[in-house]
């Protein structure tokens, strides 16, 4: 190891001539992981790095994740292929399927669900699509929620209880040619209107959230927007239903946490940067006049709190985020009527 510290130029000690410590730069928490550092040359070599007192370790991950982030040409078209193949499974594969499911009445769990949009991910052709199954796969196992028990954040997981005509999330991510995408939608099931105001008022936050988006803003400037947003529609009461971030930049990691959509960071947005934009509501109250509009048979009558999401992947060009996911979300998209009250008056 002598040569190599030779070769590296970290074999003299800089304090003999006045200067400083020598810098090396390190993955830091790979740097620390036992786990990983292993082997006959790795493990050596960084203890010899770590018991020379003339040299600094600096972590230079957050410098990396800045680099990477920044997509060229050639990575942001496989993105854009990516979220298609994502955006196909939740028209062609998730939709549908739940729409199967509601007509035909049938009893099926979170987690049954979930595997079924797991395995469309795996095996494309299930909703013809022409992709080959060793250049696709899945990010993380699918998340289906409802019957009020709701988590928005991508470590949610999928529950084996039964599937309830409420208010059902469903989030799913695929990865093509080894690039990630995300996408999540809210379906809603004879929902009062105070669900659907609700859900609008998360659809205008996020069209706030594209316009800050904006190359040279800060990422912090993207997420007060959607807290302005709130404000502005005197909807104040959904800021504390907010996770403390609304999204990470995406690329060949699924989620680099060097670059969440928080309120304090400070990075400067670039184009060509790609975000997974997830804004989601989380134990939104669900009160008693809005229980009393409901239709007597409706599911969301049941509920006490409930969750919204909507997440899309989103890059950055010259002109703000540009959704690249484009499956509609529309009320009238994502809203179902199963319990009308003309049919329950015949």
């Amino acid at each position: 190891y002598a040569t190599l510290f030779k070769e590296a130029g970290l074999d003299k000690d800089p304090a003999a001539d006045g200067d400083s410590k020598k810098k090396v730069g390190i993955f830091k928490k790979e740097w620390a992981n036992e786990d990983c550092n292993t082997g006959a040359i790795l493990t050596p070599w960084q203890k010899k790095i770590d018991d020379a007192d003339h040299i600094e370790l600096v972590d230079v991950t957050p410098g990396i994740s800045l680099v990477m982030a920044v997509k060229d040409a050639a990575e942001l078209d496989v993105m854009k292929k990516s979220s298609v193949l994502s955006n196909k499974v939740m028209k062609h594969g998730v939709v549908k399927r739940l729409e199967t499911i509601i007509d035909e009445e049938k009893s099926v769990t979170h987690e049954e669900l979930a595997a079924e949009i797991d395995a469309i991910i795996e095996d494309p052709s299930k909703i013809k699509l022409n992709v080959p199954e060793d250049q696709v796969s899945s990010c993380y196992f699918p998340i289906v929620q409802s019957g009020g028990e709701y988590d928005v954040k991508v470590s949610a997981q999928s529950s084996d209880k039964t599937l309830k005509y409420d208010i059902i999330t469903v989030s799913l991510g695929s990865r093509y040619q080894q690039y990630c995408s995300n996408i999540a939608r809210t379906f809603l099931i004879d929902p009062p209107k105070a669900v659907s105001n609700t859900y609008e008022t998360l659809l205008a936050a996020q069209e706030a959230s594209l316009k800050a988006m904006q190359p040279g803003n800060k990422i912090k400037e993207i997420y007060g927007a959607v807290v302005e947003q709130f404000r502005k529609e005197d909807r104040e009461d959904l800021i504390k239903c907010l996770p403390k971030n609304i999204g990470f930049s995406i690329g060949v990691d699924f989620r680099d946490p060097n670059l969440l959509l928080n309120a304090k960071s400070t990075v400067t947005i670039r184009e060509g940067m790609v975000f997974n934009l997830s804004i989601g509501l989380n134990n939104i109250e669900l009160g008693k006049a809005a229980k009393a509009a409901c239709n007597a048979k409706s599911a969301v009558k049941n509920l006490d709190t409930y969750a919204l999401i909507v997440a899309d992947m989103v890059s950055v060009t010259e002109n703000g985020g540009e959704i690249m996911t484009k499956h509609a979300k529309r009320p009238s998209d994502i809203s179902y009527t199963v319990n009308d009250d003309e049919s329950e008056a015949s």
